[in-house]
């Protein structure tokens, strides 16, 4: 399996170096060996300008800076918004591969810290997140307007959904090749299965009750919607805007305000429900307490009230129904978690356990409900912080038994529990990485559950997503825009030497850059006219002028492949020979 791997890194390798690539890996895929290998190349392909590693997400530093042990010192750097203006601006001098979040990045071009024009490759980390108004679309829209061509490769291990967000990435990004990686390929993909556990758990008979006559009020609502023309009443919440739109369409503004008020009151029965499954009813009557808090904030808005569900007679039915059923039981996964933890004590010796829970009433009750059977646990912060450091080493000791947290951070625990379906597909993926047990509580016959399905059956349609055909045209698209592109730069270069060329020749000078007179001048009109003859880049012209000095050459004709082969890769040296033969006759004698 090793070898699959292999031959996967040498096939991305050759598509990365060659076009704007967006990859797509599974977790537990490393890209260590790619980024090591990308890094050499360009800087060995041009050692002149930078390569910036662009952080979507600050703590993706953590997992790739194992790379800098690969590289000199001082090659590569992390530049962080907490460092001076005068440290930043020396690091961006000094290094050749920088490391940062492209809000900074951003902020540093505008600044004038640092140019645009200082960089030729922009590996983005959490590509999947260069959508909307993000820092990384706004940081590529810099170089847009300054007319440069940059080369971008974007890794993710996002899988995504649709074929919108894929092309959206693609388009902001200019990709034009995605690869994509099978999960299959890895050794560990088997293992994984072997460390998921899915418990379902079913709700209790008050719990049930609640939820059927939730579904009362849910199916009157759906069928009020339906005969007014709604025709997915149940698919509004996921598009609510566009829904509103289409209601000023085709009706009159009373009849708005009457379908939009009943749509809101629909979203939140479901809401209630959902949360009544999947976590109890205390995290039900804490969403139904900040509806009444954010009522309370906006009493004096006319327009907020139209619409505003904590006003209704129904919304203090649920209310108080609520307040009697949190008081007479909790959800069966408390339970479910006690037993669970015990067994794994007694029969496995574990002895650290993690456990995630998508709700802050969860979080609350969690602590008391574990003292209570004798485990030692503490809640851990969601920001980064002295406290949260702090936490994570007396959870490593061994001084307390249980982290809770509603969000997946990595750690060295012996067990992961979910107590709900992860709010984001990322976290799902990222808790495969960790080599623990996990579980997952999951409500029978619940949203969460289709959810948690969802999430499974994605990798199996990532494939087809990525192949999809609006997906390959703006892919098509991207490479007519750089082919458009260089071909447009090769011309103005070609052009701009052949004008200074012609302009020498008309005033009838020989180009003999000896007598010129500042050595300056001499440089520039000596690289101009290489630059025609070799139909190389500026730089280039530089280098080869460079080196005739060096070599005591005097004309430009005389140079030799291995003499080429010296400062240009082989391919490259050749091209450049060619294009110098072919024009021979233009050097002056």
């Amino acid at each position: 399996m090793k070898e699959n791997i292999d031959t996967y890194t040498q096939v991305i390798l050759g598509t990365v170096v060659k076009d704007n690539t967006l990859l797509i890996y599974p977790a537990g895929f490393t890209i260590d060996t790619i980024l090591e290998v990308l890094i050499s190349y360009f800087h060995k392909k041009d050692d002149f300008k930078k390569i910036a590693l662009v952080l979507n997400k600050t703590e993706t530093w953590d997992q790739i800076s194992s790379i800098r042990e690969s590289f000199q010192d001082g090659i590569l750097n992390h530049i962080i918004s907490t460092q001076s203006v005068e440290k930043r601006k020396r690091l961006y001098d000094d290094s050749q591969v920088i490391a940062l979040t492209p809000q900074l990045l951003k902020n540093d071009i505008l600044r004038q810290v640092v140019s645009p024009k200082d960089f030729h490759v922009l590996l983005f980390f959490d590509a999947h997140l260069s959508k909307g108004k993000q820092a990384s679309v706004q940081l590529m829209e810099i170089f847009r307007k300054n007319d440069i061509l940059i080369r971008n490769i974007g890794f993710t291990k996002y899988i995504f959904q649709d074929t919108d967000s894929l092309i959206e990435v693609c388009d902001n990004l200019l990709i034009t090749k995605i690869e994509y990686i099978e999960p299959s390929i890895l050794p560990s993909s088997n293992s994984f299965s072997a460390r998921e556990n899915v418990i379902t758990v079913p709700i209790n008979k008050e719990m049930y009750n609640f939820c059927l006559e939730t579904n009362r009020y849910i199916r009157e609502y759906q069928t009020f919607l339906k005969a007014k023309g709604v025709d997915k009443p149940l698919a509004v919440r996921k598009d609510f805007r566009n829904f509103v739109q289409s209601l000023k369409a085709k009706c009159d503004f009373d009849e708005q305000q009457v379908l939009i008020r009943k749509a809101i009151e629909l979203i939140n029965f479901i809401s209630i429900k959902e949360l009544v499954e999947a976590s109890g009813p205390k995290a039900a009557l804490e969403y139904m307490n900040k509806l009444r808090k954010r009522e309370e904030e906006n009493k004096n808005q006319t327009e907020k009230k139209i619409s505003s569900f904590a006003r209704t007679p129904v919304f203090e039915e649920v209310y108080e129904n609520l307040i009697v059923l949190s008081k007479s039981t909790i959800h069966p996964k408390f339970k479910r978690i006690e037993q669970l933890i015990t067994q794994m004590k007694n029969k496995l010796n574990y002895k650290k356990f993690y456990i995630i829970a998508n709700h802050r009433s969860i979080l609350k009750q969690l602590p008391k409900y574990l003292d209570e059977i004798g485990l030692r646990s503490k809640i851990l912060p969601r920001s980064q912080s002295k406290e949260r450091s702090k936490l994570k080493q007396i959870f490593d000791s061994g001084e307390i038994d249980v982290i809770i947290a509603s969000h997946y951070v990595k750690t060295k625990a012996d067990s992961i529990i979910f107590f709900n379906t992860p709010t984001k597909y990322e976290t799902f993926l990222e808790s495969r990485n960790n080599q623990s047990k996990i579980y997952f509580l999951i409500t029978h016959r619940s949203q969460e559950e289709r959810v948690f399905h969802k999430y499974r059956n994605l990798e199996k349609s990532a494939g087809k997503i990525v192949k999809d055909e609006k997906v390959q045209q703006k892919l098509v698209q991207n490479q007519q825009v750089i082919f458009n592109k260089n071909v447009e730069e090769k011309m103005n270069s070609r052009t701009k030497a052949f004008v200074n060329l012609a302009k020498s020749l008309s005033e009838g000078r020989k180009i003999q850059f000896e007598q010129e007179s500042t050595h300056q001048e001499e440089d520039d009109k000596k690289a101009i006219y290489i630059q025609f003859l070799a139909n190389c880049s500026y730089q280039e012209a530089i280098s080869i002028s460079s080196l005739l000095e060096k070599r005591s050459i005097k004309h430009v004709n005389q140079l030799s492949i291995k003499e080429l082969i010296e400062i240009f890769p082989q391919e490259r040296a050749q091209i450049i020979f060619n294009n110098l033969e072919g024009r021979k006759n233009l050097v002056p004698n």
